[in-house]
């Protein structure tokens, strides 16, 4: 990935292809976030969303993903994708995929353990190609709800993954028909 891109709506995005490219051999796909801080929850959110989908293992870290590096590490991954609420400066609910020399420029985190490094010890530690879906909050105040456009992009994106995996199941199968290609914009 060369380059950052944050849309403001993910229907527009081309995640899927993004997702399918980067997704090599095994994966985990870590959802990083505190699910008493409203828009901060979105990762683990995502992380719940798809706990399900076989051929991909899934950790819901909530505010604690450097409690499950040793968790990662065992599953010897050649992919990590973490999946995080990060101020983009940007519209609620946008998204961005950045890879671990892009996360650098988006500080303060609300974790303990700044994003940017711990993708750089999973991927020193583990050889690993670590990559960041990150959403923007709206709002991550303590006891209030998921704003609405945060929540939709916690739909999409679970969706998206949840295509991306099943795709990578399939022999030869090529392109998407992804139900997001078809929304209208609102």
């Amino acid at each position: 990935m060369g380059s950052t891109f944050i849309r403001a709506r993910v229907e527009s995005m081309n995640l899927q292809e993004e997702l399918a490219a980067a997704m090599q051999g095994t994966v985990v796909v870590m959802g990083i976030g505190n699910p008493c801080r409203g828009d901060d929850a979105a990762g683990s959110l995502v992380a719940r969303k798809i706990s399900d989908v076989p051929g991909v293992h899934v950790i819901d870290a909530q505010d604690v993903p450097e409690n499950y590096l040793c968790q990662v590490a065992d599953q010897r991954p050649d992919t990590v994708v973490l999946i995080d609420s990060v101020d983009l400066k940007s519209a609620p609910g946008s998204v961005a995929f950045l890879d671990k020399d892009q996360t650098a420029a988006y500080w303060p985190s609300t974790h303990r353990v700044p994003i940017s490094l711990l993708m750089n010890y999973l991927e020193r530690e583990t050889h690993t190609r670590v990559l960041l879906i990150a959403i923007q909050p709206r709002q991550t105040a303590f006891l209030q709800p998921m704003s609405a456009a945060v929540s939709s992009s916690v739909e999409a994106i679970a969706g998206v993954l949840k295509e991306v995996i099943a795709v990578r199941q399939m022999p030869a199968q090529t392109g998407f028909t992804s139900r997001l290609s078809s929304k209208e914009p609102s």
